[in-house]
């Protein structure tokens, strides 16, 4: 009788001269787990747990694998055994739970598995299981695994003995070849096995059955047909090895696919066994195995020295390795493939075996350690100058919290790291995590800046100037303008043009902040274009201040009016003859000439024409801020407040921060915002602060006129960004950064650091403009995100600052390719769709989501909430 010692200690866990128990030095999880591990990527079977819920309710979809067959495995089923079942017996809700699950989603085959308690209390799961299968017709197969029996590997064994005995030999392949191999201890982890099956069909080998990645059931029937048996992980499936050659004569070699060493060795090892003499595997055609093999390693490593060319400044870097089974060993070869140096190797989770491996690879000297619990493991770290920690996903936060760059190489990874592709994936990872942490801590290298990538140069920006636009990103300046002048108290933006420049533009308008928005036109007609529309202006503007007594008028012209040639600094002179006590503010905004961006600069530009004097007498803590088209009303509320910590005093212009849905006075002017007594005084700030490259030539105006210095930011988002604004304003106001924003830097940083794994290997598009692409690529660099794509819409001096790999002027059409992710307007909403990727909406115009007007994207607050959206997107898109 075979015990389940006898299954811990078989061949691949003991040494030539010593019986040893391949086991669990402790920190790992149990047989019902590892039982799991083996048996759960046969995706087109339902496994159900017979157990409380915290055995199905703390696994459930915590495992890495993918199949391409069916979801099944990402799926959980339970009994849910309660008190009463406990007392009772749950025999009878057991084979209802079995009858259940095969009319709900109609396995092949289901698995039931014992537990710590199902096992305990003596439910006799293999009786149930020989009715159900009797009474449904499709294999019931009992797992008696239940925690208390043992470590992890041991329920690996106990799975693949489940295996051997009841799906193994039960089927046959409809074709068998010479070349047909099984992988054994393989779970498609994130699709490592997407990696490896390509190379070795090149080489002409073909996978008969999977053991247990990507599986189907029926396939693991006929595994017994195959020539040779491939185990990729011995600790965990050695005995389902061992008695496949035992019963069908089937040999069997121990591979790796991690690294180029370790996956060119391997390819050879496969091709060596099915040619050895007395191999079942020799036939026709087998002398071009080699050929093929050889042929195919050549090809393969020539491309990936090239792939891994940006990755060199890698080599010398040093890491601490810790994990279990065969990664403990072959992660050594493939970080040294990558010229990195292994300072300690945790051998915890590690058989006698692997530690072999690990020294013959390594030498006699090779740096084991026993010893990692978290503390030691920390000091490991710092001891031994380590630049990062590869290990599993439990050490994640030992390391990140430390500020140490950190690799996920476990089974709950979502990045494939098997084949040649993986290596470079691996490559990406650590070069993307060290990138990370060296602009967290300011020592950010030249091997970890995008500048390469970064268009440097206006006329190095894509600029095509197609005939067609499709699906443009692109908006007029007059609506810039009027958006300008939603954040003036009491003004009224009239654009003079037809009647649909202002209709259709207020309807865009009211659609994207979900408030009602003043606007109106002084509706060309034919008759007007023909004879003349100065006097139209004149009266309709009249019109307009005799009804709604705006504060502030400002008059926008359209393509219409421009082209016409109508004199309408004449027309606005008049008006003002007529209206004395009213600002009136003519912009020029015609259609053809620039975009929303530059038609709101203008109009702030504009506005600043009736800025007085300095006030000697004005409160010395006055500053000024400046505001981009990119700002939400959220976000201007956040800044204030921010600005107000500092015991500032601060003029926001256009202050739109009443549109964040605060607004209840449905006055055709616009209500809330800053008040002309407030733009007056303007000249009499200590200081300007311009948020956006297109409000820098506004903050010109002002120290020009009345020489109040200024800076401006490209970002007040992010890391870099808001540390920026926070110095400025410290300096400014004279007082320290208030403990809350040091704090919320902390938390930012924090989840950062939680949510780089899952920007760290994305690929971005975004299509936004200037000024808020700029800010945008920005934080995305801060969080190792690559933008390889940045649409504006028109040209601007923030082009050059968006941090992307392609800047085109374009529309949404350009976008041609899927990448992991797309931030846009919402008329991105189809494109994204179309292309089978994610849209975030930002930008202008956003209908399609709710609470845009009140999303905060800047500060530190701002982008942690931003970013834990985008994180939490691509999560849900993976």
């Amino acid at each position: 009788m075979v015990t389940a010692l006898d299954k811990l200690t078989q061949d691949g866990c003991s040494t030539d001269d010593k019986h040893k128990v391949c086991r669990s030095r402790g920190g790992e999880s149990c047989a019902f787990d590892g039982a799991m591990i083996v048996l759960q990527p046969i995706a087109d079977t339902a496994h159900i747990v017979h157990g409380p819920i915290a055995c199905c309710g703390n696994s459930w979809e915590g495992r890495g694998t993918l199949s391409a067959h069916s979801d099944l495995h990402r799926m959980g089923f339970t009994t849910d055994m309660g008190e009463i079942d406990i007392v009772y017996g749950a025999e009878d809700k057991l084979m209802e739970a079995i009858s259940r699950t095969a009319d709900a989603v109609n396995p092949k085959a289901i698995f039931v598995y014992s537990t710590c308690v199902s096992g305990l209390i003596g439910e006799d799961i293999d009786s149930i299981c020989r009715n159900a299968e009797s009474r449904l017709g499709i294999p019931v197969i009992p797992v008696n695994a239940p925690g208390f029996v043992g470590p992890k590997n041991l329920g690996n064994r106990i799975a693949g003995d489940v295996l051997l005995e009841r799906v193994i030999g039960t089927g046959e392949p409809a074709v068998e070849t010479h070349y047909d191999i099984n992988l054994i201890g393989e779970y498609n982890i994130a699709g490592d096995l997407w990696f490896i099956e390509p190379l070795l069909e090149r080489a002409g080998i073909r996978v008969l059955s999977r053991i247990t990645g990507n599986a189907t059931f029926e396939e693991i029937t006929w595994a017994h047909r195959a020539k040779l048996n491939v185990v990729v992980c011995s600790r965990a499936l050695i005995n389902v090895a061992r008695e496949m050659e035992r019963r069908y004569g089937i040999p069997y070699v121990e591979a790796s696919f991690f690294g180029k060493t370790e996956i060119a060795k391997a390819i050879r090892s496969i091709s060596g066994s099915l040619h050895y003499p007395g191999s079942r595997a020799r036939g026709p055609g087998e002398d071009n195995i080699g050929r093929n093999v050889e042929g195919l390693i050549r090809s393969e490593e020539k491309k990936l020295k090239t792939a891994l060319k940006p990755y060199e400044h890698l080599r010398g870097k040093k890491a601490i390795l810790y994990t279990g089974g065969v990664k403990s060993w072959s992660f050594i070869s493939a970080l040294m493939d990558l010229g990195i140096e292994i300072v300690a190797i945790g051998t915890k989770k590690s058989t006698y075996e692997d530690e072999e491996k690990m020294r013959t690879i390594l030498g006699p000297e090779a740096p084991l350690v026993e010893d990692v619990a978290p503390k030691k493991l920390l000091g490991l770290l710092k001891e031994r100058n380590a630049d990062m920690l590869i290990a599993g996903g439990r050490n994640q936060y030992l390391a990140i919290k430390e500020g140490y760059p950190f690799v996920d190489v476990n089974q709950e990874r979502h990045t494939p790291y098997a084949g040649y592709t993986g290596l470079v994936n691996l490559a990406e990872q650590i070069h993307n995590s060290i990138c990370f942490y060296e602009k967290g801590t300011h020592r950010h290298s030249a091997d970890c800046d995008l500048s390469t990538a970064i268009i440097q140069k206006r006329h190095e920006i894509a600029n095509p100037k197609p005939a067609v636009l499709i699906d443009p990103l692109k908006h007029s300046s007059a609506l810039g303008a009027a958006i300008a002048f939603q954040g003036i108290h009491r003004a009224l933006p009239v654009i003079h043009g037809a009647q649909g420049c202002g209709f259709l533009g207020k309807v865009l308008l009211t659609k994207h902040f979900r408030e009602p928005v003043a606007l109106a036109t002084t509706k060309l007609f034919v008759e007007d274009v023909v004879m003349g529309s100065e006097e139209n202006l004149i009266h309709a503007a009249q019109g307009f201040i005799d009804k709604n007594q705006p504060g502030v008028l400002g008059i926008l012209t359209s393509g219409l009016s421009e082209v016409k040639g109508d004199d309408v600094e004449a027309a606005v002179l008049e008006l003002a003859t007529r209206n004395s006590n009213l600002e009136i503010i003519k912009v020029r905004t015609p259609d053809y000439d620039g975009g929303l961006e530059r038609g709101y600069a203008r109009a702030v530009e504009s506005v600043l024409e009736i800025v007085g004097g300095g006030d000697p007498n004005v409160d010395k803590k006055q500053i000024n801020i400046i505001v981009g088209s990119h700002l939400s009303p959220g976000d201007i509320t956040e800044l204030r407040d921010i600005i107000e910590s500092f015991g500032v005093r601060a003029i926001i212009l256009p202050d739109l921060s009443a549109l964040d849905g605060s607004r209840r006075d449905f006055s055709p002017r616009a209500e809330g915002g800053t008040a002309v007594e407030e733009i007056r005084s303007m000249g009499s700030a200590v200081y300007t602060l311009a948020v956006g490259s297109s409000m820098e030539p506004a903050a010109q105006i002002l120290r020009e006129r009345f020489g109040i210095e200024y800076h401006a930011f490209d970002s007040v988002a992010g890391i870099a960004g808001t540390d920026a604004m926070m110095q400025s304003l410290s300096k400014i106001s004279g007082s320290p950064i208030p403990g809350r924003h040091d704090r919320q830097r902390k938390v930012l940083i924090d989840a950062m650091r939680d949510a780089h794994p899952v920007f760290g290997s994305k690929r971005i598009a975004i299509a936004l403009e200037p000024d808020l692409a700029a800010q945008i690529s920005m934080i995305l660099d801060e969080t190792g995100a690559r933008v390889e794509l940045a649409v504006i819409p028109t040209l601007a001096d923030a082009a050059d600052r968006i941090r992307a790999a392609e800047v085109t002027i374009g529309d949404l059409h350009v976008i041609d390719k899927k990448y992991d992710l797309l931030i846009s307007n919402s008329h991105a909403e189809d494109r994204a769709r179309k292309l089978g990727m994610p849209l975030y909406q930002l930008g202008f115009p956003v209908y399609k989501i709710f609470g845009n007007t009140a999303k905060v994207t800047i500060g530190y607050r701002g982008a942690l909430t931003m970013l834990n959206e985008i994180a939490n997107l691509m999560m849900e898109s993976h």
